[in-house]
């Protein structure tokens, strides 16, 4: 996830490797059959009945092929090869509809990807489908945008700066066609509105709140959106897994003084480098929101680790937390289940 209204931090793109392909589903199904002889493959829409990750790669791979899009050409004309970044369309969001766009001034190369209502629907109605009404009540507007092929898939955002109970998604119609780097993307995204959404994080117009701690005014974690509440999933995360490296991050990564995305990739890069043992990927390195989410994704679309390396507890945190457990199933099923 991107949180856009983080000064720095919005600066690094959304970098998300593709899950491997597991074949342990389909060795379990050729140990049931006599002779190993593999079973009839179903139908592309059948759905599986499946809601634990024994099964998950195989309905991952389903909806891959199901989802899948042909790709959108190449923006061209002027803006060939570039990442410009343009807001095509605004959607009003209520419950599982939107409605009321917003159609946006862009130029003219842009005008075949705004009007392609269909790919923003098709994408919307995956997102609704694959997350439960309750997990994503916070959105109230949804925004088609892109920024080139093979940079940023999707973002949350609030919709006004300081107001954590109202958000935006914003969705690449360009990236948008790969189904199973969408699906990654999104748990991403959600991690981010289970985690910071108004209540979980508290604030006041009294008080400009920074990353900089400050027990007087918060005694829990205190972030740009407000101070954690005592029982947060940040605020618990970070008391487990952030307290001993927080202010190295703070000196290192958020005070840096940078000026163009390579070089706060290159701080992170070295930030991660000192504690690579401690996250799943280098990215997770951004910061303790983004350390967070790329967990969460690993949670929810990966088998639950059987080891106690910090990844491994950071991973199995999510799994004390029986409404997230309940949200994994909803998840997996809801891939598992889907049909257009």
């Amino acid at each position: 996830m991107i949180c856009p209204n983080n000064k720095n931090l919005r600066l690094l793109l959304l970098a998300l490797g593709l899950l491997a392909v597991s074949l342990a589903c389909a060795t379990v199904e050729r140990m049931l059959i006599p002779g190993g002889v593999p079973p009839t493959r179903q139908p592309i829409d059948q759905p599986i009945d499946c809601d634990d990750d024994s099964c998950l790669d195989a309905c991952l791979a389903r909806v891959a092929v199901l989802l899948e899009a042909a790709p959108a050409s190449e923006v061209g004309g002027d803006y060939a090869g570039t990442e410009a970044n343009f807001n095509l369309v605004t959607y009003q969001v209520d419950g599982d509809s939107i409605s009321a766009p917003d159609v946006l001034w862009v130029p003219s190369e842009y005008k075949a990807y705004q009007q392609d209502s269909a790919a923003h629907q098709r994408t919307w109605d995956y997102f609704t489908a694959l997350i439960p009404a309750d997990q994503r009540k916070w959105i109230t507007e949804y925004i088609i945008f892109t920024d080139g092929t093979y940079n940023t898939l999707a973002w949350v955002s609030e919709v006004e700066y300081g107001d954590n109970a109202r958000w935006q998604l914003g969705v690449d119609i360009l990236d948008s066609d790969d189904p199973r780097y969408l699906t990654e993307t999104l748990v991403h995204e959600v991690a981010h509105l289970i985690t910071l959404n108004s209540d979980q994080i508290a604030s006041t117009d009294d008080f400009a709140y920074t990353p900089y701690q400050n027990t007087s005014v918060c005694p829990q974690f205190i972030l740009d959106e407000g101070c954690s509440t005592p029982q947060s999933y940040i605020n618990q995360f970070y008391q487990k897994f952030w307290g001993d490296i927080y202010n190295e991050w703070l000196q290192t990564v958020y005070k840096s003084d940078t000026t163009s995305d390579d070089e706060f990739r290159a701080v992170v890069k070295n930030f991660y480098s000192s504690h690579s043992d401690e996250f799943l990927r280098e990215y997770a390195a951004t910061n303790i929101k983004e350390d967070l989410a790329v967990t969460f994704e690993s949670f929810v679309l990966q088998p639950k680790p059987a080891g106690d390396s910090i990844t491994d507890r950071k991973i199995l945190f999510y799994y004390d937390f029986p409404e997230l457990v309940a949200l994994r199933s909803q998840v997996i099923h809801s891939i598992c289940s889907y049909s257009r």
